[in-house]
């Protein structure tokens, strides 16, 4: 459902009504992201939920698995939105959020490995895809992350080839435990 209703005779449009200051942050130039509200409402209440009573089930002490809904906000609010470069050349960066772990973990005030679990498990989820990126010799991590546009009722990403995403548990286990298990 659309904000914009009809265009006037004066070619502006009309809006329905907005609640609280919705129409303001719509008007900013600074700029807003959109997001999937079954993204909130179904899919992560679902993993933070298979987290701790699937995988995290015998964990006396058990992780914030919540981080990872400012994770992936972070790196929504980072994303690169020019699909051109300033020298007209396409940017393959488009789409990516190339934030270095230092600002991640300054943002979030999150540890390194840390980081890589939430990305590893919002990526096993289908909600984002990472990729590895060299400068030279210097290695960076972008992230690409979807906007989830299609979700089953059960709150299952459903993927580009209309396969629902069922998550590997084994990367919510830090390394260590994963080979403690096997």
């Amino acid at each position: 459902m659309s904000n914009v209703v009809a265009l006037n005779n004066r070619d502006q449009p009309d809006r329905k009504p907005m609640p609280n200051d919705k129409a303001a942050l719509l008007d900013s130039p600074q700029g807003f992201e959109v997001y999937s509200r079954e993204l909130m409402r179904k899919v992560f209440p679902r993993l933070i939920n298979e987290a701790y009573d699937v995988v995290y089930a015998d964990y006396k002490r058990k992780p914030e698995i919540r981080d990872v809904v400012a994770f992936y906000f972070l790196l929504q609010s980072y994303i690169d939105g020019n699909y051109t470069r300033s020298d007209g050349s396409l940017n393959d960066r488009f789409g990516a959020c190339f934030l270095n772990y230092e600002t991640i973990q300054q943002h979030l005030r999150v540890d390194r490995n840390r980081i890589n679990l939430l990305a590893a498990i919002l990526e096993t989820n289908g909600i984002i895809r990472t990729t590895g990126h060299y400068e030279g010799t210097k290695r960076f991590k972008w992230y690409f992350p979807s906007f989830c546009p299609h979700i089953t009722d059960d709150g299952y990403i459903v993927n580009e080839f209309g396969e629902t995403v069922r998550p590997d548990f084994s990367v919510y286990l830090p390394k260590r435990r994963r080979k403690e298990r096997n």
